[in-house]
Order: structure tokens, then sequence, then C-alpha cells
């Protein structure tokens, strides 16, 4: 069930924003130490895309150095 945006209470957007960035660094750092998207997907609970979408960020910055 989805919630009405203008019910939200700016506190909990904020957190809601802040649990983002830190999944995705998670995410990040998990892609570094050779972390597989499925192991990832299940610690960080978030889907699959996402998953795969930061990784990518990880993988562009490999083949840049090589």
């Amino acid at each position: 069930m989805t919630r009405n945006p203008e019910k939200i209470d700016p506190i909990e957007r904020k957190l809601d924003s802040i649990l983002s960035v830190l999944q995705d660094l998670l995410i990040l750092q998990g892609a570094k130490a050779g972390i597989k998207r499925d192991d990832l997907r299940r610690i960080v609970s978030v889907d699959t895309n996402r998953v795969s979408r930061v990784m990518k960020h990880v993988r562009r910055a490999k083949n840049e150095v090589e």
C-alpha cells in the first residue's frame, strides 16, 4: 500500500532519504568487495534492479581504470 506524499511527515521523508543513501553505499561497498548481486539484494533488502543500477557504477569505474 502506497502512502499519499502530502501526508508523509517531513522527518519521515528525511529518514527515508537517508536510508536510501545508506543502502546505496552498502551496495557500492559490497560490489567493491566482490559480493554477488543476489547476495547483496538479500543483505540490503531491495529489488534486483536497484542493486544492478548501483553496481553498474562500480563496473564502469573498474573499466576506466583498466
